[in-house]
């Protein structure tokens, strides 16, 4: 994805010959851990301060060497064409433009759970391109440094492995299909409404008690309130209406 500004925006002390581009996107969410990281490893190496470019975008955090928020494509291609080695975040097109320049990125995958992001595609995806020796992953302030210190020492830089033509097409295929997911306007999904059957659909079933010996023999069964009599014997509860011999 190449950054593209409606104007061209000035640059905040360019090196004439940047050797490590940093660069987070366009993505209006900030990347401060990217940008503190690289602020700290400086700080303990303030003579590579000189030799460092930072594209910071919305992080709320500058950076300590010179850099630019945004840059326009041409800017963007002329720090990149002169770069060594390039840190950007886990985005296909960032990716790609240091490909086209036979570099192998750093990179540095944003994360849904700090807010870098709205989801974890760029975990997924720069996790595959490791395995494939695309990309040097760096997943903590401690891998970074590791990077940097090589790059400070003037280690040999790897170089894009070559790839089976077939595995080429499908790490370029997986990019544009992030891309195109991450850029699509986000549509908010209806429900289909389900209307809650009205009581009046319910109908009440009742079932009738078990038939006891007297029912089953046609017996006399009481079908009003239970009498109690008044007697000098203890009050027999409903047997008021059932008759004498049938209360032994």
């Amino acid at each position: 994805m190449s950054l593209v500004m409606a104007s061209a925006p000035a640059l905040t002390r360019q090196p004439l010959a940047p050797r490590v581009v940093v660069t987070v996107g366009t993505d209006h969410h900030p990347f401060d851990r990217l940008i503190s990281w690289i602020n700290d490893w400086l700080g303990q190496h303030p003579e590579q301060v000189g030799t460092f470019f930072v594209q910071w975008g919305t992080a709320s955090i500058p950076p300590v060497c010179a850099g630019s928020r945004f840059l326009t494509t041409e800017q963007l291609d002329a720090v990149l064409n002169d770069a060594g080695a390039v840190i950007c975040h886990g985005g296909p097109g960032l990716i790609a433009d240091a490909w086209a320049r036979g570099i192998v990125p750093i990179a540095v995958p944003r994360l849904r759970r700090l807010g870098e992001v709205v989801d974890d595609h760029q975990v997924d995806f720069c996790a595959k391109l490791a395995e494939l020796g695309r990309i040097r992953l760096a997943l903590t302030p401690a891998e970074l440094a590791t990077f940097l210190d090589e790059e400070a020492h003037g280690g040999n830089r790897p170089g894009i492995p070559r790839l089976d033509s077939d595995v080429e097409a499908t790490v370029a295929r997986f990019a544009a299909l992030v891309d195109e997911l991450v850029h699509r306007p986000r549509r908010r999904l209806l429900r289909p409404r389900r209307d809650r059957p009205s009581s009046r659909q319910y109908k009440t079933q009742t079932t009738a008690p078990p038939a006891d010996d007297n029912q089953a023999a046609g017996l006399l069964v009481p079908e009003v309130p239970p009498i109690w009599r008044a007697s000098g014997a203890p009050a027999r509860f409903g047997l008021a209406r059932v008759p004498k011999e049938e209360q032994e």
